[in-house]
């Protein structure tokens, strides 16, 4: 398979059969996996994607985030696709899911982790 410049950041705050069955898709798919750790939520997202001008924050703030987060960086659509595909048919589950974007490219991790609670709280609502 051809080397992808596809990487996720993936945060899961307690390991589990969900992030294992995750990491074998991503690996099947030749995604890189980029671990956030619970002390790196306070990172900005440029920074722990390795992006130029994004530097490390000294003794950043780490909340701690209760939920897994996957955040999805150079994905086509098609590629997109085919990832929620196979989580899908693998049954994994991992409803805070972002695409990266200029915007939030500097944001902290846990901002978008924030962000992305929010937007699940309303669609739970909606239902």
């Amino acid at each position: 398979m051809a080397v992808s410049r596809e990487t996720v950041l993936f945060y899961e705050p307690e390991g589990g059969a969900q992030g294992a069955l995750l990491k074998s898709i991503l690996v099947r798919m030749g995604v890189r996996i980029k671990n956030v750790s619970a002390e790196a939520v306070g990172q900005t997202i440029g920074c722990l994607l390795g992006r130029k001008g994004f530097d490390a924050r000294e003794n950043p703030e780490a909340p701690v985030l209760a939920e897994p987060v996957l955040v999805m960086d150079g994905f086509t659509d098609k590629r997109l696709e085919i990832l929620l595909r196979e989580m899908k048919k693998s049954g994994v589950s991992i409803p805070y899911k972002a695409i990266v974007t200029e915007t939030n490219l500097g944001w902290l991790f846990h901002q978008l982790y924030d962000e992305l609670a929010e937007e699940h709280k309303a669609m739970q609502q909606a239902k």
